[in-house]
């Protein structure tokens, strides 16, 4: 029996207003630093967006989220000390009082922050579990209005999961769809554990990569074209428009399944990579479910899940062409 469809999203975040913490207003002081692309990402989403007085130079390439937030021209880029730590004399010169950064992120000279009186809160990645936890702690590290928006969207995704494993529970192994998926360059790809293979494993999908990496912590990197070839994916997922016509055009590629069956599609991006640290996480694996499996999905309009989640969410109103460029970007 299906799960029916979540309620409106506007529904769900009223309720979570309604019966929270009345007058939860939001910090406005506050400024907070985060040279993790995908972390600006959360923090945008749970209104904190226009605090944010250091961030990354990949963010502000983005389009969307530009959108959302225009003064983000002006932020400083956050740099590197030596080309791998953080500087601390930056963070501190830019008022910094929340420091948002990966466990994995050194800093040069931590002392100097803690002296300053910069809170730094580093959070583990590279899971699902990981995402979502990250997810309710920034909204309780921000303030009580923070924390509420978290709730709603943590409720949103749990739903999601619900809905796709339910779609997906009379699937058998041998019917999963074996997938592929690059990230960076079409050779650079992710086994198990990895944020990547959550989001397969939710879809329904076979990593054919799952195995490839073994003891190796990252699970993840470059690997021989031939070993691609001869899993033979059914559907590649690559991450960027770039990678997917090389995949297409190139004669390395030609005898793949995927290639063959034009089934090489370009993740979607909106304020950040879906697929990668951001909590457009929640619309990843159903995005992917219902790309694999149609035939379960047909009530699921990834274009209205789509518009409701940003207006709902990011309080952006997408037009039909913003939609379909995150859906089917173009670069």
């Amino acid at each position: 029996m299906r799960i029916p469809r979540f309620p409106a999203l506007a529904l769900v975040v009223s309720a979570f207003l309604s019966n929270g913490l009345h007058g939860a207003l939001p910090n406005t002081d506050v400024r907070i630093t985060s040279p993790w692309p995908a972390q600006n990402t959360i923090i945008t989403m749970l209104g904190y967006g226009n605090n944010l007085v250091g961030t990354s130079a990949v963010a502000k390439q983005i389009p969307l989220f530009r959108q959302s937030l225009p003064h983000i021209n002006d932020v400083p880029v956050v740099s590197m000390h030596n080309g791998s730590e953080l500087n601390p004399e930056q963070i501190i010169s830019l008022g910094t009082q929340m420091l948002f950064i990966p466990e994995s992120m050194k800093i040069a000279r931590p002392e100097l922050l803690e002296q300053a009186g910069v809170q730094v809160l580093a959070f583990k990645a590279n899971s699902m579990s990981a995402l979502r936890e990250r997810v309710l702690k920034t909204g309780d590290a921000l303030g009580p209005d923070a924390r509420q928006k978290a709730q709603a969207y943590e409720q949103y995704f749990a739903h999601n999961v619900d809905l796709v494993a339910s779609r997906l529970k009379d699937l058998p192994a041998d019917a999963r769809v074996r997938v592929y998926h690059s990230m960076g360059n079409p050779l650079t790809t992710t086994g198990r554990p990895s944020l990547n293979q959550d989001w397969m494993d939710l879809a329904g999908a076979t990593n054919v990569a799952e195995s490839w990496f073994g003891p190796n912590k990252r699970s993840a990197g470059e690997v021989a074209l031939e070993q691609v070839v001869d899993v033979n994916p059914q559907v590649i997922v690559a991450m960027n428009k770039r990678d997917a016509d090389e995949i297409n055009t190139s004669a390395q590629w030609a005898g793949v399944d995927a290639v063959i069956h034009h089934r090489v599609v370009v993740n979607p991006k909106g304020m950040f990579w879906w697929c990668r640290e951001t909590s457009e996480e929640a619309l990843q694996f159903l995005w992917l479910a219902k790309a694999l499996y149609p035939e379960r999905f047909t009530d699921i309009d990834m274009a209205k899940e789509t518009r409701d989640f940003y207006r709902i969410f990011f309080g952006l109103h997408l037009t039909d062409s913003q939609i379909s460029e995150i859906l089917q970007p173009s670069k």
